[in-house]
């Protein structure tokens, strides 16, 4: 498993760049900055017209660069709690289909919403009160930790509980589900009453989530056959290139299609950040062989008037990938399963992966899945023993 902290996601050299055809933009490239903001309140901080998105739009719910990590119920002992739940649970073997659930998801995803949750372990007539239950349970028996966030640019948005496994829950998670995998901290929790101004940071929380909001789009579509956060390539002149995230989908019977996940987030030097992470992908797209190369990159940006600008940068630091963008926006509207756009001369255009719609007749990742079971149940080889 391996550390979400963007800024890590570079080559295997510190300070070095993998080496991609040299680009000469035609044009000066620049961010597009806001020319004003929306928030009316005196702590501002003086910088945030570098931040928001183009067109002056507040933050959008998982882009604030300023929101720092609050804790909530930061009394409860969840190291003692969870150890006296989870030794009851190994002595009687009795952890319920939602619990393992929880525990492989979070294990794979570090955080998540209640509606993630919801998504992803119940099924989609499950009330709301009940996944809320199971919530309020196992943060109670200390196996989750719930936290939010507090910002100076305060917005009209309410801002949902994110959950992540305490340090022991995390520990039983990879004994029960039999994982040989280092869980680094940050995907351990303990309630911290934070010296106030000096929480850490939400932008690589912000860029977990977001990406789970993909994830949860492409679960719905019943599409999804893998997701790593911890794929790593070595490419023929020796540098490790690792993608934010591997997706592996299927469009149908022995048709698989990879993305790579790209997510960006405004934050400092994120401009400059984005230049080199592109000009990295462009040496690995064009290195790679055509087994793990992905068919497309999707960019998640903040915000769809910020997709000009990071066009540009596609369109010259990257010209040989192929792209699709997303938004947080598209993501978190639960109306359309069209996510998808395109930059072109005629601007920001609605785009389609054909399989990646509701309507798309190949095999699903669940039919898939359920092949493995059905041949196992048909083979019955007792004779030979």
């Amino acid at each position: 498993m391996s550390n979400l902290d963007i800024s890590n996601f570079v080559t295997a050299t510190e300070g070095q760049e993998l080496t991609s055809p040299e680009v000469s933009p035609t044009v000066k490239l620049e961010p597009t900055f806001a020319t004003n903001h929306p928030y009316d309140s005196d702590t501002i901080p003086r910088d945030i017209l570098h931040y928001l998105p183009p067109s002056g739009a507040p933050f959008s719910l998982f882009g604030d660069p300023f929101a720092q990590q609050y804790y909530l119920m930061p009394d409860i002992n969840v190291i003692r709690n969870c150890q006296y739940w989870l030794r009851g649970k190994m002595e009687d073997n009795n952890f319920t289909k939602h619990e393992i659930a929880l525990f492989t998801f979070l294990l794979r995803h570090r955080v998540a919403t209640r509606q993630q949750i919801h998504k992803v372990i119940f099924d989609a007539n499950t009330s709301e009160y009940k996944v809320k239950e199971f919530l309020r349970k196992c943060v109670k028996n200390g196996v989750l930790v719930s936290f939010k966030w507090v910002s100076p640019c305060k917005g009209e948005r309410k801002v949902p509980h994110l959950y992540g496994l305490s340090p022991v829950a995390a520990k039983g998670a990879i004994d029960l589900l039999n994982r040989s995998v280092y869980l680094p901290r940050n995907y351990q929790f303990i309630p911290t009453q934070f010296v106030p101004g000096q929480a850490p940071s939400m932008t690589n929380y912000f860029s977990t989530v977001i990406a789970n909001e993909f994830y949860t789009k492409l679960y719905d579509l019943d599409r999804i056959i893998d997701w790593s956060n911890n794929e790593s390539y070595t490419l023929l002149n020796g540098f490790e290139f690792r993608p934010q995230y591997v997706i592996k989908t299927i469009k149908d019977a022995n048709d698989f299609k990879y993305l790579w996940l790209e997510i960006i987030r405004p934050q400092q030097n994120w401009y400059n950040h984005t230049i080199n992470r592109f000009r990295n992908i462009e040496a690995a797209i064009t290195t790679l062989s055509r087994e793990v190369r992905p068919e497309i990159v999707v960019l998640l940006v903040d915000d769809v008037s910020r997709i000009p600008d990071i066009s540009a940068l596609a369109e010259h630091f990257m010209p040989s990938v192929p792209i699709r963008f997303t938004t947080d926006e598209r993501l978190i509207q639960k109306e359309s399963d069209a996510i998808f756009y395109m930059y072109s001369d005629n601007g920001i255009v609605p785009a389609r992966i054909t399989h990646l719609t509701a309507d798309y007749p190949g095999m699903t990742a669940s039919e898939y899945h359920a092949s493995f079971y059905d041949q196992a149940e048909d083979d019955d080889d007792d004779d030979n023993y």
